[in-house]
């Protein structure tokens, strides 16, 4: 796990005290959003490692499984999910090794493929989707609906201006 928010806290005051920086507040609330993704996401995976995956993979195996039966291409995966081509390309490969998603043939085009769950695929989703919902469910408990609503409008909010 990464080191203690306290931690941070202290070494944004020493560099704070030392006159380099007078942005505590941004610094302090771009590593508290780090930290709190980190921490979800190492819940997370605890479940995921059992099926040998991770964040990543899950993710991958997420838009899959939206797009089943019918399939979807790596490229629209990769624009859903943010991920490089490449990134995918590895995620798919051990998906594939896995067992959890194969690869179909374009019948229109021999050089693209649609990725499709296996059975095992579906099975992992109809065990595995419970237990991951509990989690993730009782992680934002400590947040009220309104709360909720709130972070979601800031954080859209901070995305938009970031990414422009």
């Amino acid at each position: 796990m990464a080191i203690e928010i306290t931690t941070v806290e202290k070494i944004i005051n020493k560099f704070q005290s030392k006159g380099f920086s007078a942005k505590y507040d941004e610094i302090y609330l771009t590593r508290l959003l780090q930290f709190s993704t980190e921490t979800l996401l190492e819940n997370l995976n605890e479940i995921y490692k059992q099926h040998q995956l991770d964040d990543k993979l899950f993710a991958v195996l997420l838009v899959v499984q939206w797009h089943n039966p019918q399939g979807v291409k790596p490229s629209q995966i990769s624009e859903l999910t943010n991920f490089s081509r490449v990134q995918i390309t590895r995620f798919v490969d051990a998906l594939v090794a896995n067992n959890l998603v194969t690869r179909k043939q374009v019948p229109s085009d021999r050089r693209s493929h649609w990725l499709v769950l296996t059975d095992k695929g579906s099975d992992f989703f109809q065990k595995q989707m419970p237990p991951i919902e509990k989690k993730i469910v009782a992680a934002w408990q400590v947040i009220t609906a309104e709360e909720r609503q709130q972070l979601r409008s800031i954080l859209h909010k901070l995305l938009k201006h970031i990414a422009q």
